[in-house]
């Protein structure tokens, strides 16, 4: 049974005639006679009386006539659905992120809830860049924010901004750490290179522009994990995206590096997508505004320190025991506990 035979069939049963039936789909009337016998031998029925020159309903087709038009009700709503979701007014939008950018992602998530109200936004955090490209390769995926990214057949990336990152040091460091040489003896945590080959290169080329190669370290993985632990203890360094500052200890300060290290962030997308809810989201993430929160205050005194030419470098504590609480998908809490590579 075809959806082309319940719309002729009904369209012949209300205007009683296969001439004006056909007249009223802009067909053939043969068209209209062949697909009507068709559903009729299919059905086992005969739906119409064509013993005059009208064509009127049997029993058996006044009794189907109701299910043919329940039937093509539902067919018309589901088409109606997926136009929406194409247009992206309905429908689920899976967005993942390896960056741990919260705040500007969160107002580009909020700035798309409000112009669809109809979205779900499904939001997955994984620390492996690759990871979440390979997601969108594979349609997994609609959206991923994603830091310093390779470049992968069949996804565009769209740069958004570049996000600083501060050296998370054992306090023992905190007024030598600018000079990253001073770290050259002690092991730097950072994820493998390959979930986050980008940042992985990136990081180890400041090094390299410092005299030094960084020596291997622990694997990161949760940032308040390593920061309780190894770096709390003076074994080993990292490097964060100011993002990430939010509280205090003693054990653990955050320097900014000079010269500064930056890492480009962007939102990735597959190559021809049409989903307007995915380039309300790039539109959003691109408008987004910087965090007024810790990290731009942060910034705003490191800035104020390096104008005062201060013989040890502006510095703020984070609090290394506490972790970030909340698991719900939509929360982004753990956006944050995500390693920049």
């Amino acid at each position: 049974m075809e959806v082309r035979q319940l719309r002729y069939f009904v369209a012949v049963a209300e205007q009683e005639h296969f001439g004006r039936a056909a007249e009223a789909l802009h067909i053939v009337q043969s068209a209209v006679s062949k697909q009507v016998a068709r559903l009729e031998r299919e059905l086992g029925l005969t739906l119409f009386d064509r013993s005059h020159r009208r064509a009127r309903l049997t029993p058996d087709g006044q009794a189907f006539l109701a299910h043919a038009r329940r039937a093509l009700r539902g067919i018309d709503r589901a088409a109606a659905a997926a136009a929406d979701i194409a247009a992206g007014d309905n429908g689920l939008l899976r967005i993942g992120s390896s960056i741990v950018f919260g705040p500007r992602v969160e107002a580009a998530l909020a700035a798309v809830r409000d112009a669809h109200p109809g979205i779900t936004l499904q939001v997955t955090s994984s620390a492996s860049t690759t990871g979440q490209l390979a997601a969108l390769v594979a349609d997994d995926l609609d959206a991923a924010f994603v830091a310093a990214p390779p470049d992968t057949p069949g996804v565009r990336v769209h740069h958004l901004w570049d996000e600083p990152l501060l050296l998370a040091v054992p306090a023992a460091y905190a007024r030598t750490a600018g000079d990253l040489a001073t770290l050259a003896d002690l092991p730097l945590a950072r994820s493998a290179r390959e979930d986050n080959p980008g940042v992985h290169d990136l990081i180890t080329a400041a090094c390299r522009a410092a005299g030094f190669t960084p020596r291997v370290g622990p694997t990161l993985t949760r940032v308040q994990d390593l920061l309780a632990g190894p770096v709390a203890s003076g074994g080993c360094w990292t490097l964060l995206p100011a993002g990430v500052v939010s509280q205090n200890s003693t054990a653990v300060t955050l320097v900014q590096p000079d010269p500064p290290i930056h890492v480009p962030a962007a939102l990735a997308l597959p190559d021809r997508t049409r989903r307007a809810s995915a380039l309300s989201l790039l539109t959003a993430a691109q408008t987004s505004p910087a965090s007024k929160g810790p990290s731009g205050q942060f910034a705003a005194r490191a800035k104020s320190a390096r104008s005062a030419r201060s013989h040890s470098p502006q510095s703020t504590i984070v609090q290394s025991g506490d972790s970030q609480d909340g698991s719900d998908e939509e929360s982004h809490e753990g956006l944050r506990d995500m390693s920049p590579g």
